[in-house]
């Protein structure tokens, strides 16, 4: 074999390696949950409520809202600004933020001094996206998405938006849930 091949094949292997490499890095990573028993064919209309201390950045709420109203118009939803089937709003993390979350710890059975409060430290990572749709009347989360490494403050307002379009599609893929 030539030397300019051998050259040529172990270029392509690293090209390749490092493709596969940026496809698993940046790749968004996508979870859904929803309240068992919920019929989601009940809801027809939605708003926009927002999120108290949300770092406010009017363009990129812009963009991830259209995102949105376009994934849930393509559900059969209609966006209303007064009264609606159900609230929804959504969370990102622009920077890295850190908060200790108290539970109980209900897998203990016993009584006593076992089941005291515990703590645990919870991490959202930079560039995270949660959404969530609450049931208007009854005032309870029905459906929540979370979908890593969407949200790019530093990309273009172009490409920011693609990635947004891409996220609010998986997110949706599956909805309503069956």
């Amino acid at each position: 074999m030539p030397c300019y091949a051998r050259g040529l094949r172990r270029t392509l292997g690293y090209a390749l390696a490092l493709m596969l490499l940026c496809s698993f890095t940046l790749a968004q990573s996508v979870s859904v949950s929803y309240a068992p028993g919920v019929d989601f064919s009940k809801y027809h209309t939605y708003k926009w409520v927002e999120v108290a201390g949300q770092p406010h950045d009017p363009t990129l709420d812009a963009q991830i809202k259209q995102s949105f109203d376009s994934q849930l118009a393509a559900k059969g939803l209609t966006k209303a600004v007064e009264s609606a089937d159900l609230d929804v709003d959504y969370q990102a993390a622009l920077t890295k933020a850190e908060k200790w979350e108290v539970y109980e710890d209900w897998s203990d059975t016993g009584f006593g001094p076992s089941r005291m409060p515990q703590r645990r430290k919870v991490v959202i990572d930079v560039g995270t996206l949660v959404f969530d749709m609450y049931d208007t009347p009854e005032k309870a989360l029905v459906w929540t998405g979370t979908v890593k490494k969407t949200v790019d403050v530093k990309a273009s307002a172009k490409d920011r938006q693609k990635n947004l379009d891409k996220a609010a599609k998986q997110l949706f893929a599956n909805y309503p849930p069956h």
